[in-house]
């Protein structure tokens, strides 16, 4: 059984806020979501998630040196330790990928829709 503990929503202008920095293509479902929640938890039998807010995944991905060690790729979330969650932005595609040695020589697709990314914890 899985559990969804999501924060408040984002405001109209933070969700602007970040939208306005993105120019890549997102997952299908992705931007639904993140309407309803700034970031979320996600616990399974034998996973966790965090799913990042919206109000801080630019400035995480920053701070990871994600556009230097994985330039294709943007993080949204982790399971809390060593993977990642990301977005490959030439396809929106969801991917895993461990925060050292990230990039798509150790990245696998997890899936292209965000509702069915979270299904599968």
């Amino acid at each position: 059984m899985k559990t969804v503990n999501k924060n408040s929503p984002p405001s109209e202008t933070e969700l602007n806020a970040f939208l306005t920095n993105i120019y890549f293509k997102l997952p299908t479902g992705f931007i639904e979501f993140f309407k309803e929640c700034d970031g979320a938890d996600i616990v399974g039998e034998d996973s966790y998630v965090a799913l990042w807010p919206v109000t801080e995944m630019l400035q995480l991905n920053i701070d990871y040196d994600v556009e230097e060690y994985a330039s294709s790729y943007f993080i949204f979330g982790s399971d809390g330790g060593d993977m990642a969650y990301a977005i490959k932005k030439e396809t929106g595609d969801i991917y895993e990928m461990p925060f050292i040695g990230m990039g798509d020589g150790e990245a696998v697709f997890k899936g292209s829709d965000f509702a069915e990314f979270i299904d599968c914890f």
